[in-house]
């Protein structure tokens, strides 16, 4: 039977942590992680250290929290997306709109500001998602080829006010991915004029 006490305990912890993590990106969007106090961090939550520590030791505990909940939170879109209905367009649209939708964590995680660089901590999230013990040297290659690619490509859309659909850009990925390089460019150019019409 289930304890209807322990219900309003774990949604009050989901929502300090929430506070906490919330607090940390606003931070980092100023200034690096390695400047930014744990009293810093109580204080844009509004709560006490003591509660802080309660669930983390340091700011990167906290800060590995964040990217914890990032790759649950695309695995789950990877699962949802792992039927044959699904194509690797569908897959990049779906990830590229849950990035978007959390725009300002993704800044913060994708910018100089974290205790690991730019391309490091994209290389963790593609990392979850390959064998590196049994992948070939060159498939680790082309994994962080793409990683690095990607990781540049989100922070420069990311940073555009006005930038083009998740549905757009999922395409120009995918007919990277499936036609090469050049004939991409004359795809997209193309896909440029007949919006102008």
């Amino acid at each position: 039977m289930e304890n209807k006490s322990q219900k309003p305990d774990g949604r009050r912890v989901r929502m300090t942590k929430m506070l906490l993590k919330q607090s940390l990106i606003d931070l980092m969007h100023e200034k690096s992680i390695h400047d930014i106090s744990i009293k810093d961090i109580c204080t844009g939550a509004d709560v006490n250290r003591s509660t802080f520590y309660r669930h983390y030791d340091t700011q990167f505990d906290l800060y590995d929290d964040i990217l914890e909940d990032i790759t649950q939170d695309i695995a789950e879109i990877y699962l949802s997306c792992a039927g044959e209905d699904y194509t690797a367009q569908n897959f990049l649209t779906e990830i590229l709109k849950y990035i978007e939708e959390h725009r300002e964590t993704f800044l913060v995680v994708l910018s100089g500001n974290s205790n690991v660089s730019m391309g490091e901590t994209f290389n963790r999230f593609t990392n979850r998602f390959i064998d590196t013990e049994n992948a070939s040297e060159l498939s680790i290659y082309i994994v962080q080829f793409i990683a690095a690619g990607m990781t540049s490509f989100l922070w420069t859309w990311l940073n555009k006010e006005k930038r083009r659909s998740a549905e757009d850009v999922a395409l120009i990925i995918s007919s990277v991915m499936t036609h090469g390089i050049k004939r991409s460019v004359s795809f997209a150019r193309a896909m440029q004029e007949k919006n102008r019409e």
